[in-house]
């Protein structure tokens, strides 16, 4: 019973260690420009275990080396269009939600990678290369797309990534790129957004093994891809009939024979 409590008593404090989200304020009172400046945030650099939080107006901000944070939040305070930029590619990974709790745009310059499956609550720009993977990420609130490349993986029927909530994604001159190890089912179906991408192209596909293909017609109307057993060419058809008709003139041959 001693030994049960204890247990009980340890799993308490992690639930709430773990509720208890850490974060780190900018301040600017370093250099005034880049994260990986400790002094420009109240309680150093954020990581992959604390959120970064932004309360007033800062400009732009940015990184010349790849971060990791819990989450990333935008409160009153902050103005229209505040920039957070990748230098020389490198990109940031949100391990949770992303959030802008002002009705002024924000703008992420930066490759976005999606750590976990996460809420994503806008008015958000991704001007860049945004890699969902495998994720869930809900939209809420107005998300605009407009980077070169957003990238979905899939693994299975059951894990892959989408784009689910009421939120609105505008998807503007983007290629869509799906990835992941997934070699193809006939009669799988895939849903990546409960609204359309429009504006958007689809790029790359994984590649289908067992003589199936990829039906992409409602792809940009609705998101959805379906895997479908493969239709011959109309060459193949061609041989096919000519050979069905060689085959029927011999049999005739040989029955007048």
């Amino acid at each position: 019973m001693i030994a049960s409590r204890k247990i009980l008593g340890l799993v308490f404090i992690t639930f709430a260690l773990s509720s208890f989200a850490q974060t780190t304020t900018w301040t600017g009172n370093g250099n005034g420009l880049f994260w990986d400046d400790g002094s420009n945030w109240n309680n150093g650099s954020p990581s992959s275990s604390s959120g970064a939080v932004f309360n007033t107006t800062t400009g732009e901000t940015g990184y010349s080396v790849d971060f990791a944070i819990a989450s990333l939040a935008f409160n009153s305070g902050v103005g229209v269009g505040d920039k957070i930029t990748g230098l020389g590619g490198a990109a940031l990974t949100v391990n949770g939600a992303i959030t802008n709790n002002t009705a002024n745009l924000q703008v992420l310059n930066t490759i976005v990678n999606a750590g976990t499956n996460a809420t994503w609550t806008g008015p958000i720009q991704y001007s860049n290369i945004v890699n969902v993977g495998t994720r869930q990420i809900t939209l809420a609130g107005t998300q605009t797309f407009t980077g070169s490349n957003l990238n979905f993986d899939i693994t299975n029927l059951s894990t892959f990534g989408h784009f689910l909530g009421s939120g609105t994604a505008t998807v503007t001159g983007v290629t869509i790129n799906i990835g992941g190890a997934y070699t193809g089912s006939s009669g799988d179906t895939f849903d990546f957004t409960t609204g359309n991408f429009s504006g958007a192209t689809l790029g790359s596909l994984p590649t289908l093994s067992g003589g199936l293909s990829w039906n992409t017609s409602s792809f940009i109307s609705s998101g959805v891809l379906s895997v479908v057993s493969a239709i011959p060419e109309p060459s193949t058809y061609a041989a096919i009939f000519g050979a069905a008709a060689i085959g029927f003139g011999v049999w005739r041959k040989r029955r007048k024979a």
